[in-house]
């Protein structure tokens, strides 16, 4: 009993350990980022979905006041998709990511798949219109794990995925079952 009980406890240490945030980038302010690993803030606003470039403009980036959720709204015709939506957030209304983040540096989020309750993570989902013959129909997809970096410069906030982020999907009325996948990576920065 008394070996299930200290098994428990050490368990239950390893469940709360929280992974390092990555180090400022070099001659930059880590505003929150701090110690192990290095970012460096794209200058140029990119998305893609499974490694194909929108070709549309980047413009039309909403962030919000608190700067806790971040959207883009823009059709993806390299892919034969309608409009997308790009949804960056975090469910904590009150969450002030713009303080957060130091003139000239950067705060690492962590990426969950349900409820962000923690204000070091982020959710990332995006939603597909598919307008190919054979995969018709309208995809949400929701990131699997991974980080989102918000960095800023001239006081703009900008959102960038730490590289590829696996996207797990469900395509509408089947709203139970991701089965299906996508690839997503991106970098957006306010107007």
């Amino acid at each position: 009993m008394r070996h299930t009980i200290a098994l428990l406890a050490l368990l239950s240490c390893f469940s709360c350990a929280k992974e390092d945030s990555p180090a400022p980038p070099s001659g930059g302010n880590g505003g929150g980022g701090g110690g192990g690993g290095t970012f460096t803030p794209p200058t140029t606003s990119y998305w893609r979905i499974n490694n194909v470039d929108n070709a549309s403009s980047m413009d039309g980036v909403n962030v919000n006041i608190l700067a806790n959720q971040m959207g883009v709204n823009k059709p993806f015709p390299d892919l034969g998709f309608g409009y997308c939506q790009l949804r960056v957030f975090n469910d904590d209304s009150n969450l002030d990511v713009r303080a957060a983040v130091a003139e000239g540096g950067y705060k690492a989020y962590f990426i969950t798949k349900n409820t962000t309750a923690h204000p070091d993570s982020m959710r990332v989902q995006l939603d597909v219109q598919d307008q190919n013959s054979s995969t018709f129909g309208n995809y949400f997809y929701r990131a699997t794990g991974g980080k989102v970096y918000v960095s800023k410069s001239g006081g703009k906030l900008r959102f960038t995925s730490d590289g590829n982020l696996s996207m797990e999907g469900v395509k509408y009325p089947n709203m139970q079952d991701y089965i299906y996948n996508s690839q997503l990576t991106f970098s957006q920065v306010e107007p």
